[in-house]
């Protein structure tokens, strides 16, 4: 009945409570709709709600039987912003002298100035390294403490990044207050089956006051079906959710994601915070029907401009026209260098360019090869083997994929990027001089001679990237903005929306936003995936897992 193309909403329910009463007889008069349910879309998301809400409500029900079930977790706002606060002064006594201590307090205490502001969507843009993760939050925790919030859900797009942060809040907070929500975490080999089955149920319907949790996890489950997935919804009315690195939100699930998320904002009394060193363009236009008028993202950092001017710590050279690097001449380029990183846009790449560098290295001097083709051990062994030989000023070459770029901390003197989307380059300059100790340190952002990028959003933003770098002048000059810039980042992602499909779009098929208007909830959760192959699991023996992962081609999700 729901799939008719012509059905909406205001035939669609008439016809259900009508189908209702010829099975089940007379139903109770309805209660009216609330008053902010202004259109279709308002519409669907609220019976999102009600559905949420009815089946968390019958498992705790059956789960806690004859008893009551016990109140939700309850957000100690002023112990944990207690606990926030004596991380800050720990992390400035540990570096009194160090110039960017007393930048990252000015953010920390600029974005608590700000949480005095209606609920509603703000930005935090600073650099990378500037302290974005204990300073957002300060803020979540504060602005949830003056208007009444209930949690904080953090939400981050790599792995890499989520088990780094999700310990450093459980190292603060304590581990009963954090619950970290994704595909990798399973309970303790001695955890008992009381607890098991209690982290299974708060992973369920996100009873815990701070959540951690993936982007897939999130945005999917606002478009979810299935009740399992449905049941956490109506724990995210009345939070704050921060966007950790926010540039990675899917491109193909921008239109309907943000759709929703104003509904919460509007409706729902939730506040986002966008916290990026990249921060996208999420200004209305017609490919972001619900994204942003001037006035409605508020900025909580101090002046980032300023920011990106005193937070920097390198030096870009950018590719002259017609230059190109082939993987023997990059390879040599690369051993000169004791300590370097390299970053490229395919996994096939780093494998040619890494067996190219083993040829001209000796043994003891071997390079590091990372992709995400290893499994996920594999990966966190290798990167805490980076991580000790920069330390102990060992050499240390690596070729890596993406996933090195966001999120993981090294520091290198030197990094090299093949020509990509701009936020990667400017994300994995987060690599090069990390913490300062030079004066400055050198991106190399370069052409590989087989530059050829499978289509889709990726090639689209790695040829944006190009088309805004040569708009800014001439190569020095273009570097020169790139490494003091904030506002460059505005333009570059308002033109890729205007190129890239921004809500679901298949030939002959409708959009996500089509298909929400006429309650096609399958057809919703089908399409708002934010990765179509999520890939076949595969259980690895931990004694044989880095050998596996090493292996060329063998993908491990």
């Amino acid at each position: 009945m729901c799939t008719k193309r012509g059905l909406r909403i205001p035939e669609t329910v008439p016809a259900l409570i009508a189908q209702l009463e010829s099975d089940l007889g007379s139903l109770p008069s309805p209660s009216p709709p609330p008053p902010w349910i202004r259109d279709e879309h308002s519409a669907e998301f609220y019976a999102r709600l009600i559905f949420s809400c009815i089946v968390d409500a019958d498992r705790l029900d059956t789960a806690h039987w004859p008893a009551s079930p016990p109140p939700d977790a309850p957000l100690d706002t002023d112990t944990l912003l207690d606990a926030v606060h004596s991380e800050r002064t720990r992390k400035s006594a540990a570096n009194p002298a160090s110039p960017l201590a007393a930048l990252r307090n000015r953010i920390f205490d600029t974005a608590l100035e700000q949480t005095t502001l209606p609920t509603g969507f703000f930005s935090l843009t600073v650099p990378t390294g500037g302290g974005k993760t204990l300073a957002s939050m300060a803020f979540a925790l504060a602005h949830a403490r003056r208007h009444g919030l209930r949690r904080i859900i953090v939400v981050i797009p790599y792995l890499s990044i989520i088990e780094q942060n999700a310990a450093e809040y459980r190292r603060i907070f304590g581990n009963n207050v954090v619950l970290e929500n994704h595909s990798g975490v399973a309970p303790s080999d001695d955890a008992d089956e009381e607890e098991k089955s209690r982290l299974e149920l708060v992973s369920e319907n996100w009873d815990a006051p701070v959540i951690v949790t993936t982007s897939v996890q999130f945005l999917e489950s606002l478009f979810a079906a299935s009740p399992s997935r449905c049941r956490k919804l109506h724990r995210i009315p009345r939070s704050v959710v921060i966007f950790d690195e926010v540039q990675t939100l899917p491109a193909h699930l921008l239109a309907p994601t943000f759709s929703v998320l104003r509904e919460l904002a509007t409706n729902y009394g939730t506040s986002f915070v966008f916290s990026s060193a990249t921060q996208p363009a999420f200004r209305r236009c017609a490919a972001l029907p619900d994204g942003f008028l001037p006035t409605e993202l508020r900025e909580i950092a101090p002046a980032p401009d300023d920011l990106f001017r005193q937070l920097r710590r390198v030096t870009y050279r950018l590719p002259t026209s017609g230059e190109t690097f082939d993987w023997p001449t990059l390879a040599a380029r690369l051993a000169a260098s004791p300590q370097v990183l390299c970053v490229v846009n395919l996994t096939r790449h780093a494998r040619e360019l890494w067996e190219q560098l083993s040829h001209l290295l000796p043994a003891d001097e071997a390079p590091i090869h990372l992709s995400s083709a290893m499994c996920a051990e594999h990966r966190l062994r290798l990167i805490a083997s980076i991580k000790e030989r920069l330390r102990t000023d060992k050499p240390c070459r690596v070729i890596s994929t993406q996933l090195i770029e966001a999120g993981v901390d090294v520091d290198f003197p030197e990094v090299w990027r093949a020509l990509g989307p701009l936020d990667s380059i400017v994300q994995v300059a987060g690599r090069c001089n990390r913490e300062g100790r030079r004066a400055s340190g050198l991106v190399n952002v370069f052409q590989p001679a087989e530059h050829k990028l499978p289509p889709g959003v990726y090639c689209s933003a790695s040829d944006q990237a190009a088309i805004t770098l040569a708009s800014l002048g001439d190569t020095a000059t273009a570097a020169e903005h790139l490494a003091t810039s904030s506002d460059i980042f505005s333009g570059y992602f308002q033109s890729l929306y205007q190129v890239v499909n921004t809500d679901y779009a298949k030939r002959g098929e409708p959009t996500i936003q089509e298909d929400r208007s006429y309650l096609r909830y399958r057809e919703v959760a089908r399409k708002a995936r934010v990765i179509e192959d999520s890939g076949t699991p595969v259980i690895v023996a931990g004694d044989i897992a880095p050998l596996l992962g090493a292996g060329r081609g063998l993908k491990l999700t």
